[in-house]
């Protein structure tokens, strides 16, 4: 992929420490989290080292968002949370849908379709 893009991973939770620890320990003790994207690239203290790594070994200008930051962003879009999106220029595309990210059970599922997806693997 170009360097013209930038990696957009959206969040399905609003910005701020207590709801990433209240869907964090909801999903610890029911086996269900509303974002399994932060499931699998967070723990309870922050971004996996691996995870980070990983992104910043790609060499693709990448970004994080909550959802709240991202509608306040790029207003009100159909997608559905978590995603991983192309944003190229002023054009947002889903490169990792919501559907796809619940299929990872781990970090390594993640990163693998990740480098499918990108074309890297």
């Amino acid at each position: 992929m170009p360097d013209s893009i930038t990696l957009l991973f959206v969040y399905n939770l609003d910005s701020g420490v207590l709801e990433s620890l209240h869907d964090y320990s909801t999903g610890r003790s029911t086996g269900k989290t509303a974002c399994p994207l932060s499931a699998i690239t967070h723990s309870p203290v922050g971004m996996k080292k691996e995870w980070k790594r990983f992104i910043k070994d790609l060499g693709i200008t990448s970004r994080c968002l909550d959802r709240d930051q991202f509608s306040r962003e790029f207003g009100s879009r159909s997608i559905a949370y978590p995603a991983v999106l192309v944003k190229r220029g002023t054009e947002l595309s889903v490169l990792i849908s919501a559907d796809a990210v619940r299929q990872c059970q781990e970090l390594g599922d993640l990163i693998t379709l990740l480098k499918e997806r990108l074309g890297t693997s």
